[in-house]
């Protein structure tokens, strides 16, 4: 009997201190964040498209941080490769936490594309709801390729692939979106639908989805046979993007230093950059002329507003792009597009005609959105630029450091 106790005993004692595992430290698709990872995850340029989400929560009395881990689990699996999901523990991350003003716990906070501004979620706390809520901030760069354009999405950046998915659905698979974010810059990724039967026809393609990787000047296209999931996919198409990745790599980065603008979220409209980034005809560029803040750049405020409307409205299919305009240097331009008192914002459009429309509601989030629904509802009365763009003030072009 006494050796009976005695064992009972010590089982106890072993459960008793047998530790408890932290949340999100087991069998977890979720990234944890910590003061060593925090800035670069945040700012990493391979990253700047994606939509982020991180869960600020306290192993300290709380338990609907407990409650939530498996939704947010699964979630995070939902979106693996589409949105980078995260966590950070503000027991052991105080300062993180305290620099993201964060009171209470759970808090779930989203960074749209471009790593600027946040916005707090307050819904259920389910995978499905927190999913609904987290792809509306999602952009993409998938292109959508018919008959009539074919030939002109083949043969943009010759020599390299292209990655075509042939769907018998009405909207681009989320997957699909993401893969397009990871491989801007490397690989074009198109989409046809099944009713295009000349694209579909042409590759010979009889069962949806199918996924082509081709090349101009190359009859036949690489077919992709593994599992339609993420990592095969990514690692399917990165195997062709490699073959040409390293031809011009130094060659790229040399050409980024000189525009750095080419892989802002928000880039300055200036004499260097504007004709880069807005003058041009396939695309509506969207301007926000403003006073920029005391070092010179665009301040918070106005960039918040600006990438609010950027990851619900730069899609594939919007064809958007945003620029801010310093309203001291270039007061001649604004002037021009009939800014006397900013913050304004314009569309601008060239091409064929030079024009540009003006939107007469206030500088926030919920009026730039409803005169980019104005715009892609072609509810704006555009006024014509006949002598073209108006001149911007001349800047010296970004030091190269070698």
């Amino acid at each position: 009997m006494f050796h009976r106790v005695v064992l009972l005993a010590a089982v106890c004692l072993a459960v008793n201190a047998a530790p408890v595992s932290a949340l999100y430290d087991q069998d977890t698709a979720v990234e944890k964040l910590n003061h060593l990872n925090f800035a670069t995850f945040i700012k990493k340029a391979d990253s700047m498209n994606h939509v982020k989400l991180i869960n600020f929560y306290t192993e300290k009395n709380c338990p609907n941080c407990k409650s939530m881990e498996k939704e947010y689990n699964e979630l995070a699996k939902q979106l693996r490769g589409v949105v980078k999901v995260t966590a950070v523990d503000c027991d052991a991350q105080k300062k993180i936490c305290d620099e993201y003003k964060v009171t209470t716990f759970p808090t779930i906070k989203v960074i749209p594309p471009g790593g600027f501004g946040t916005q707090d979620y307050d819904g259920e706390r389910t995978a499905k709801a927190m999913y609904s809520w987290a792809v509306r901030f999602i952009s993409h760069f998938v292109e959508k390729v018919t008959a009539e354009n074919l030939d002109a999405f083949l043969n943009k950046n010759a020599g390299k692939y292209k990655a075509l998915l042939f769907t018998d659905k009405a909207k681009t698979p989320l997957l699909w979106r993401g893969l397009s974010i990871d491989f801007k810059g490397k690989m074009t990724l198109g989409i046809v639908n099944k009713d295009e039967k000349g694209v579909v026809g042409r590759y010979k393609v009889s069962k949806f989805p199918t996924v082509l990787v081709v090349k101009p000047g190359e009859k036949k296209p690489i077919k992709f046979i593994d599992k339609f999931n993420y990592d095969d996919l990514f690692e399917f198409i990165n195997r062709y993007q490699e073959t040409f990745a390293m031809e011009n790599l130094a060659a790229d980065e040399e050409q980024l230093l000189k525009k750095p603008w080419l892989t802002e979220a928000l880039p300055e409209m200036t004499s260097l950059s504007a004709a880069d980034i807005c003058y041009n005809g396939d695309a509506v560029c969207v301007i926000a002329v403003v006073q920029p803040g005391a070092d010179g750049k665009l301040a918070k405020a106005h960039a918040d507003v600006l990438m609010s409307a950027k990851a619900k409205y730069s899609s594939g299919n919007a064809k958007f792009s945003f620029m801010w305009m310093n309203a001291n240097r270039d007061a001649a331009a604004a002037a021009a597009f009939g800014i006397e008192n900013p913050p304004a914002v314009i569309a601008f459009r060239t091409g064929k005609r030079t024009r540009f429309a003006r939107a007469e509601s206030d500088f926030t989030a919920e009026g730039l959105g409803a005169f980019l629904d104005r715009v892609l509802g072609g509810d704006v009365q555009y006024k014509p630029l006949k002598e073209g763009p108006p001149k911007l003030e001349a800047v010296p072009p970004p030091e190269v450091k070698k």
